[in-house]
């Protein structure tokens, strides 16, 4: 049972989405919640690398980096304050943290204390300037030691969950936790296992088949789907066509192997899915 739950939010209009279903879920699971906002290091350093551009770079050194680390400062306790504020007139218990440091490493050090992270699929500066922050939602996922739950543009709630899996030690992970929330959320689970080749069918049907058995040995209402076709596209329409809430997927692990994962499925459906995406390292 999932009863700490950490959300990530910069402000921006995806992690408001992302507050959202941090809200709900901790409502629905009477969950101890934790908000953390991270001042950017690499935003606070940049004024300081600049007179090394030249006479162009007029507002730059140390005075500048000071005024801007108060500026993000000020903003990250407005943030911070306003959900304290929605907390309280929710009568939800909410712990908030104001942090300095880069968004993904502090995110990936505070994960001990908590069960699921929260945070949206793209941040403030996925627009304005991508190359130079990079995805902050990338970087976590690639240092995730805890359940990450990526949210996309618009939040609705968790009425239906679609559990992805190919049999292995990582969806054996993922498939406990979409079985906790199922549990918990009083939802369906569909549990989907999907062959690249024709020849894998009945293989994918055993992996079904020994999902459900361990499903329902929890009370959990399951269904199952044995398909053959492109692993993503097919979990992609099957969330679509069965109106999922929630897609469960395990993470494979890290390094190569996970930088070659994040290149198929799991970046796939991650990327493209109309619902959050539960990733279980």
């Amino acid at each position: 049972m999932i009863r700490n739950l950490l959300v990530a939010t910069d402000g921006s209009p995806q992690s408001a989405v992302a507050v959202d279903c941090a809200f709900s879920l901790a409502h629905r699971l009477y969950a101890r919640l934790e908000a953390v906002h991270v001042i950017d290091s690499r935003l606070v350093e940049l004024p300081m690398a600049l007179p090394a551009l030249g006479p162009a770079a007029a507002w730059s050194g140390p005075q500048a980096s000071s005024a801007l680390h108060a500026a993000l400062q000020a903003r990250g306790e407005a943030i911070l304050r306003e959900l304290e504020a929605r907390a309280e007139k929710e009568a939800l218990p909410i712990e908030t943290h104001l942090e300095f440091g880069n968004p993904a490493q502090v995110i990936r050090d505070i994960q001990q204390r908590t069960e699921l992270v929260v945070l949206g699929r793209a941040g403030e500066h996925a627009v304005a300037a991508p190359g130079m922050t990079g995805s902050t939602m990338d970087r976590v996922v690639h240092r995730a030691i805890r359940p990450c739950l990526v949210t996309p543009p618009a939040f609705s709630p968790v009425r239906k969950i679609l559990f992805a899996t190919d049999g292995g030690a990582a969806a054996a992970r993922a498939r406990d936790v979409a079985t906790d929330l199922a549990q918990a959320l009083s939802v369906p689970m569909v549990v989907l296992s999907v062959a690249a080749r024709a020849s894998g069918e009945e293989r994918a049907r055993t992996v079904v088949e020994n999902a459900l058995s361990s499903v329902r040995a929890h009370e959990t209402a399951a269904a199952g789907l044995a398909l053959a076709g492109n692993p993503a596209a097919v979990s992609l329409e099957q969330a679509k066509k069965l109106a999922a809430d929630l897609v469960v997927l395990g993470m494979h692990g890290h390094g190569k192997m996970y930088d070659r994962l994040l290149g198929s499925t799991a970046a796939i459906v991650n990327a493209r899915a109309a619902c959050p995406v539960l990733l279980v390292p």
